[in-house]
């Protein structure tokens, strides 16, 4: 998609101020006057341009964004996540985007410091911070991640809670799926003596059918009041409410936003990180906008959006609640459980190296999003780790697969479009164990709509 841009001098017209602090610009002022997913603007979206940039000219805009390390400020105190130090000559702008570039620099003067036990060393990168906040809105950004051993990451925090739009990883020779995964989650910052201080407490952990580091694609997150929706390309990927999600839903407060690029040490071991995994000009997460929309105070428009509605799940007795009936079990070695599914529901149980099976009807050239939950309770999270897995076969494409290996009911999605003359396909849970037990609840397998053409 080509970004569309309108002379700097007209993005400066048509201010209205409606808060202390908070300035929207009028839509007809702006390259891309509404959301990605919304062109007709049915949400009655405003733009916030205190959190908003295009990043046009040569210069990053200072009255906007803070850059960690300059003048030794680390908004936060967070320095990076070592190996890796933010630092400013990281973050540049160049062609109309934000460019942060990790680089493998083993003589740069690194802070004698520590983080999670590791010392900073071999590796800056880069983060910026918005200084001013925003609270509820729709935030998107188009972007394309660093195609390397470094996060590309869009996210925000506030009092109490953190939303993580998106944590790329660019490539991970050890587990191809990284390249494709879209993480969204909520972080809890509430108590310090809370057991889930900082942890990752809501996760949408979802395959995208594409290399995040392959091109420039279109990433949007709705935060409501009462429900978040996600975004990729004009499509839902998903939809939850506050309701559903009950005290996992942290983010009440005010937000500031964050674009960063981090070494994640649960994508590998960082000390073995090597000058061969930054060849030089290095690794450049590139960013083409940041822009954060809000509905004016007393939009009426907000009435007539519903907060979640779906396409039909295609796929019977998703929840097992009347057995086993529709499905079939390669080895026999399944069988529906009563009170261990999720919110004490029924569940499939699968054991000893046996794969569950449902054939269903499809149209073809139609992109869609399977679904389900998946718990392994074999798995310790600390040194025993099972895997399971959720996956579609016959789609008209190499079989492709989902996995999951935690010991609690976990939130796994992925995402394909069926061949030209595909018209049914095979949706699977898979356990490859012998003595360890897969459990897998709540199926889901809908269309995934192009919202963007409506």
């Amino acid at each position: 998609m080509q970004k569309l841009t309108l002379p700097i001098h007209l993005k400066t017209l048509a201010v209205t101020t409606i808060s202390v602090g908070t300035a929207l610009l009028s839509p007809s002022t702006f390259s891309q006057p509404f959301p990605y997913t919304d062109p007709q603007n049915s949400g009655g979206w405003v733009l916030n341009a205190a959190v908003s940039d295009e990043f046009n000219g040569d210069k990053l805009d200072k009255n906007k964004w803070i850059v960690q390390g300059e003048n030794n400020h680390y908004e936060n105190n967070f320095k990076g996540r070592a190996p890796s130090q933010f630092v400013p000559h990281a973050i540049s702008q160049e062609n109309g985007e934000l460019i942060i570039t990790t680089r493998w620099e083993p003589d740069f003067n690194f802070l004698d410091e520590e983080f999670n036990g590791i010392k900073y060393s071999n590796i800056t990168t880069g983060g910026v911070i918005s200084k001013a906040r925003f609270h509820y809105g729709y935030m998107e950004t188009r972007s394309k991640a660093a195609d390397g051993s470094i996060s590309s990451s869009f996210w925000t925090t506030g009092k109490g809670g953190e939303i993580d739009v998106f944590e790329h990883w660019g490539h991970n020779p050890n587990k191809p799926d990284s390249a494709q995964r879209m993480h969204t989650s909520f972080h809890d910052w509430r108590d310090p003596k809370s057991a889930t201080w900082g942890k990752r407490i809501w996760t949408n952990d979802h395959k995208l059918d594409f290399r995040v580091a392959d091109d420039y694609h279109v990433y949007g997150l709705e935060w409501d009041p009462e429900y978040l929706k996600i975004f990729v390309d004009g499509r839902l990927v998903r939809c939850t409410t506050r309701e559903q999600m009950g005290d996992l839903w942290v983010a009440t407060n005010e937000q500031k936003v964050w674009l960063d690029s981090e070494v994640f040490p649960w994508e590998g071991n960082p000390s073995q990180l090597t000058a061969a995994d930054y060849p030089a000009p290095g690794r450049q997460f590139k960013t083409d906008y940041v822009r954060i929309w809000q509905r004016q105070p007393n939009n009426k428009s907000k009435a007539q959006q519903p907060a979640c509605t779906k396409h039909e799940n295609l796929i019977s007795n998703a929840s097992f609640e009347t057995g086993l009936a529709g499905w079939t079990d390669t080895n026999d070695n399944t069988t529906a459980t009563n009170g261990k599914g999720l919110n004490g529901s029924n569940s499939a149980y699968l054991l000893d190296k046996t794969m569950l099976e449902q054939k269903v009807k499809v149209k073809p050239n139609t992109t869609y999003i399977l679904s389900a939950y998946i718990k392994l309770p074999g798995t310790n999270m600390k040194n025993i780790w099972h895997n399971g897995w959720i996956g579609v076969k016959g789609w008209g494409g190499e079989e492709i697969n989902k996995k999951g290996f935690h010991n609690s009911y976990h939130y796994h999605s992925l995402q394909f479009t069926t061949g030209s003359t595909v018209e049914e396909i095979t949706i699977y849970a898979r356990n490859d164990w012998s003595g360890h037990p897969l459990y897998v609840d709540d199926f889901e397998l809908r269309e995934m709509p192009y919202l963007a053409k409506q």
